[in-house]
């Protein structure tokens, strides 16, 4: 499977994904997002104050689940970037990724509750409900990674990629 295989069945589960962070002390958050997708990396906006980002600024490994169809489980793993330059969010505000209107939560670029994130993906698969179906597999720095075959059907989706 390759990169735009998997964002192109993304785009097909919603608008929206979970992002799940880790709090400082270990326990886990999620929450919901909504992505774009540009140049092999997804991206969304927060706020500054929020749980995500608090979380973020501890670590920057992240998993990502979108709501799923019995034949297509998808999920990801990333690493976070929060965009704390003033140039760069100036761009992105101008012409980022994002599918929705900023202004609907910021006042611009400038606004001192906005943080863009990007997400450099490391590893993707999509899976289904059907044992008998192989998962399709991505990962980093690979055109296409191996469609593994297994028995093991959704539960083999939760293992480390």
């Amino acid at each position: 499977m390759t990169w735009d295989d998997f964002v192109e069945t993304c785009q097909t589960l919603g608008d929206g994904m979970f992002i799940a962070t880790v709090h400082g002390d270990g326990r886990p958050h999620l929450a919901w997002v909504v992505p774009g997708f540009a140049d092999g990396k997804l991206w969304f906006s927060t706020y500054r104050s929020s749980q995500k980002s608090i979380n973020l600024r501890g670590g920057s490994e992240v998993a990502l689940h979108w709501l799923q169809r019995p034949d297509a489980l998808a999920l990801c793993r990333a690493t976070a970037r929060l965009i704390d330059d003033p140039a760069e969010s100036n761009r992105l505000w101008e012409s980022g990724p994002l599918p929705y209107d900023l202004n609907n939560f910021f006042t611009g670029a400038d606004d001192p509750g906005l943080l863009f994130v990007e997400l450099t993906p490391t590893s993707a698969s999509i899976g289904s409900l059907d044992p008998s179906t192989p998962r399709r597999r991505w990962r980093a720095g690979s055109a296409a990674a191996d469609d593994a075959n297994t028995s093991r059907g959704a539960n083999a989706l939760l293992e480390p990629h």
